[in-house]
């Protein structure tokens, strides 16, 4: 029997990580921000977008699983099953707290292993080129190309100002993760 998947985009970070699951009933999107005025339940169309508040931590190694286990409930949620989940992959060109990113990663991919999660990573360049046609994309053209794909601004939903990128940006990648393995599975024709 051929279904529609559930497919999981995960955009994870240590600040404002975003997941989005894409079903045949529509788009949910659920991330984490340490600002009150985000957390909200946004309903458009097919599409719930819901913010919640970073959950208070002692140290980073008490963060990293604070998130992990955030995410990793969000995808076992009411979910019969998790066909798959697509995290993007790191980002060698990223400075600043390498090691506490690659910790934070490492337990997500550790926890969703254990939890018989299947999931792949797909690098960030491939995401921005599947999304707009070139690798080296910045937030402006991916948000470009969501509004014309979807006629949804994420920034105007959510009241966000033109500056500000987050969490408008992590909902625009989560989406394009969960879009990028659909789309994979249509090109190889497999039946799931």
């Amino acid at each position: 029997m051929n279904t529609i998947p559930v497919v999981v985009g995960i955009d994870y970070s240590m600040t404002s990580p975003c997941i989005c699951i894409s079903d045949h009933t529509g788009l949910e999107f659920h991330y984490l921000t340490t600002m009150k005025k985000f957390e909200m339940c946004v309903e458009f169309d097919s599409v719930s977008i819901t913010g919640h508040l970073m959950p208070p931590w002692i140290d980073d190694t008490n963060r990293f699983d604070v998130i992990s286990e955030w995410a990793v409930r969000k995808v076992l949620g009411d979910w019969n099953k998790i066909d798959m989940v697509v995290l993007e992959d790191y980002s060698f060109a990223s400075t600043g707290r390498t090691f506490q990113i690659g910790e934070n990663f490492g337990l997500l991919k550790y926890k969703l292993r254990r939890s018989i999660i299947p999931f792949v990573t797909v690098p960030p360049t491939v995401l921005k080129k599947f999304a707009t046609g070139k690798g080296n994309a910045k937030k402006d053209m991916m948000e470009q190309a969501f509004i014309t794909e979807t006629g949804h601004d994420i920034k105007a939903r959510l009241g966000m100002t033109e500056k500000q990128w987050n969490p408008s940006s992590d909902v625009i990648d989560s989406y394009y993760l969960a879009k990028f393995w659909r789309s994979s599975l249509s090109e190889r024709e497999v039946d799931v």
